[in-house]
Order: C-alpha cells, then structure tokens, then sequence
C-alpha cells in the first residue's frame, strides 16, 4: 500500500509520541518503586536504630545494676572491717595492717616449726638447739575453737598466749638450767628456755572472748567463731 510522504511523517510522529509516552510511563513507574524501596529502607533503618537503641538501654540497666551491686559488696565489706577493727580496739588501716602480718607470720611460722623439728642436735650431751614444742590438738564445734596444749614442768605465770582471728600463739618459758658448780652433762632431755608453738586456725574467731585454763599440766584455750551477719533479701513480684 502506497503511503505518501506526509503520511509517513504523521505516522512517524504517531511512533515517537508512543514511544515517549512509553519511556514516561515506566519512568514514572521506576520513580514510583524507587519512593517505595526508600520507604521501606527508611522503616528498616528506623527499625534498626530503635533496636540498637533498645539494646543500650538494657545494656546501661545492666552496668547500673553491677555497679550497684559492687558498691553494696564494698560497702558490706567497709561495715564488717569498721566492726571487727572496732571490737579489737584499733582502726580498720591498722587491722588490715594486722591481718597481713598475721598472715605472713603464720605463713613463716609453719616453715619454721617444720625444719626445727628436724634441726635438734643428735648429741644428747649437749642443749639441743629448740626446746620441745607443745603437743596441741584442736577441736571445733559449731559454735567454737577449742586448743588443749600438753606443757608440763612450768607455771601458768610462765605461759603467754597470743591470739588473732585466725591463728594462736603459745609461749612457754621452762627453768633454767641447773646451777650446780663443777658439773657437766652427760645426758639432756628436759627443755630449758622458751619455746614457741604457732597454731593456724580454719575460721575467724572472737578474739576478746576466748578463754583459758591451766591444769594438771594441760593448757585449754576456748575461742568462740565469729559469724558473719547474714543479710535476707526479699524476693520482688
């Protein structure tokens, strides 16, 4: 079919108007998708950032919560130190001073107990180099320490006891040798001097209330334990 050249311009025309009106329509619709995918990354955005922001509040409750908690642990502790300082007589730097030194003491004290037991002097005809040691045993009820020492040839008069909250210190000082002009010895078994006996305790004790008696030659310490207050904690709805 013969088509005129003024028809092919008008047909021409007719093909870019669709073709524009193609173009814009699914311009239009890219825009519109695009609108809708920012929408929706916004929510997602937003929904992110209130997480993240629900997340550090928990997570600030949480570190508020040990804080309170360690500063209740330290002041417990700041309580407890003030009252035993305070039923000792001394301030609490002084008896944080006290127990570090009773420690290391008591700590020493073991290791030198231990090499003088082995450390006498196999010659009899000579003062061995410790005197012996009193033999103690130690009992424990729920409420106490008990300490039964054997010293046997001494006054009460020369025994000292030394006691912090958790260790007892028993010193003994025997007669002095004999004196007896132009003499000398063949055989020494009895203890002469001071000796000194240090016994580690399992729990802390009440230091001002501990008792002792001196009897038929048996020395019996009685110390009460110290019980630490015990603090009820109601449980929340």
């Amino acid at each position: 079919m013969y088509v005129s050249g003024e028809g092919k311009i008008i047909q021409r025309e007719m093909e870019a108007k669709k073709t524009l009106s193609d173009t814009k329509e699914d311009l239009t619709n890219k825009i519109q998708n695009t609108k809708e995918d920012g929408t929706d990354k916004k929510v997602d955005i937003n929904n992110k950032i209130q997480e993240v922001k629900e997340e550090a509040s928990n997570k600030k409750d949480e570190i508020q919560e040990g804080l309170d908690n360690a500063k209740g642990e330290v002041t417990e502790k700041i309580e407890k130190l003030e009252k035993e300082s305070d039923e000792e007589g001394m301030t609490p730097a002084e008896k944080v001073l006290n127990d570090i030194i009773s420690k290391f003491r008591q700590g020493t004290g073991q290791i030198n107990e231990a090499i003088s037991d082995y450390t006498t002097d196999s010659d009899t005809s000579k003062k061995p180099k410790e005197t012996l040691k009193p033999l103690v045993d130690v009992l424990e009820t729920n409420e106490t320490i008990i300490l039964i020492a054997d010293i046997s040839g001494v006054k009460k008069e020369e025994i000292e006891i030394g006691i912090s909250k958790n260790c007892v210190e028993i010193t003994a000082m025997y007669k002095e040798e004999p004196e007896m002009e132009d003499v000398t010895f063949t055989q020494k078994e009895r203890s002469y001097g001071k000796t000194h006996r240090t016994i580690p305790l399992s729990k802390e004790v009440k230091v001002k209330e501990a008792k002792a008696k001196y009897k038929k030659c048996k020395l019996t310490i009685t110390i009460p334990k110290t019980v630490e207050d015990v603090t009820k904690v109601n449980i929340d709805d």
